[in-house]
């Protein structure tokens, strides 16, 4: 038996937008997933979801509980080097890809380089290669947000990182689960003096 596991990753992480899927979105009973990406990931909150949806909505398939190796702090460059190590010797049959707010918040004290976005393209798409070459389904989260104004200069920024796994995911025939457009939905939702009041770091790590 199996489900679309793009739209299960979206229920869990409350997500208010659908998938986009360039991939088969079908998972199989008693298949594991291995999470790789920065503290977004290592807290675990959007993971125990996914444990949660899988475990109440689809108790048939016996999905095991997601593999957490988010590290926080973390860009991409850093997800390269323990990838092979993290999730290719863990043979999981899908792995989810959640990176980037560090890789944008990080360097925000610095003029936007153009090389630093291509870099950060090279490297998902170094990860996305390594898994799919070991047969491990991916699936590409657009990174969520760096705080709740949606016009500051980091979520200016992050937009070409999230155009940039858009990208990867097409080119690469992955599947997609467009987190920051989530976001970006459910901030335009909330009042706007709550926005005001808002915490700035709420998302960002």
């Amino acid at each position: 038996m199996c489900k679309n596991l793009s739209m299960a990753l979206l229920i869990a992480a409350g997500a208010a937008v659908a998938s986009v899927a360039y991939a088969d979105p079908a998972i199989q009973a008693g298949e594991q997933i291995v999470a790789i990406g920065d503290s977004i990931t290592q807290a675990g909150g959007y993971l125990r979801n996914i444990d949660t949806v899988f475990a109440k909505q689809y108790p048939d398939l016996k999905i095991p509980k997601v593999i957490n190796t988010g590290i926080s702090g973390q860009k991409a460059e850093d997800l390269v080097g323990r990838f092979e190590r993290d999730v290719v010797a863990r043979k999981p049959a899908i792995v989810t890809i959640d990176i980037g707010i560090n890789d944008v918040w990080h360097r925000l004290n610095n003029a936007p380089d153009e090389n630093v976005l291509q870099a950060y393209k090279a490297n998902v798409g170094k990860m996305i290669e390594a898994a799919q070459a070991a047969g491990i389904r991916v699936v590409l989260c657009t990174p969520t947000v760096i705080n709740e104004d949606v016009q500051s200069e980091g979520n200016k920024r992050l937009k070409l990182y999230c155009d940039a796994i858009k990208q990867l995911a097409v080119e690469k025939k992955c599947l997609l689960a467009d987190l920051h457009g989530a976001f970006l939905q459910a901030i335009a939702k909330k009042p706007a003096e709550l926005r005001a009041i808002a915490s700035p770091a709420t998302v960002s790590t």
